[in-house]
């Protein structure tokens, strides 16, 4: 999950503690590039919904040192929900396009078949 390594080098995600929007650090429900970090669910409005194994794991990476982790298993669905947040944040923001992006892409497609 060198993922959330960038996500936190490159400071994609400015609130990791509470909603991006109103503080709160309760009931939140997705992450939101636009907002930039977590959003609660009196804040939400359409973003897509992640699970809250995401939210977690999200956290966790940001704050534990990656080198310290021996082995970790994330689910397949956690994947894909932090992948939709990164290509939106990179799409919305970098202005990078990344090569390896259209691999993947195709990968997904081959293995949905």
């Amino acid at each position: 999950m060198s993922i959330i390594t960038t996500v936190r080098n490159l400071t994609l995600i400015s609130n990791i503690d509470s909603c991006s929007i109103c503080g709160s650090n309760k009931n939140i429900v997705t992450l939101s590039s636009s907002a930039g970090g977590y959003v609660c669910s009196s804040c939400y409005t359409n973003e897509y919904i992640v699970s809250e194994k995401t939210i977690k794991i999200v956290r966790m990476y940001y704050y534990v040192d990656i080198k310290n982790i021996k082995k970790l298993e994330v689910s397949p669905l956690v994947t894909k929900e932090i992948n939709i947040f990164l290509n939106d944040y990179y799409d919305r923001y970098t202005g990078l396009y990344i090569k390896s992006k259209d691999f993947i892409k195709k990968v997904n497609q081959i293995t949905k078949i």
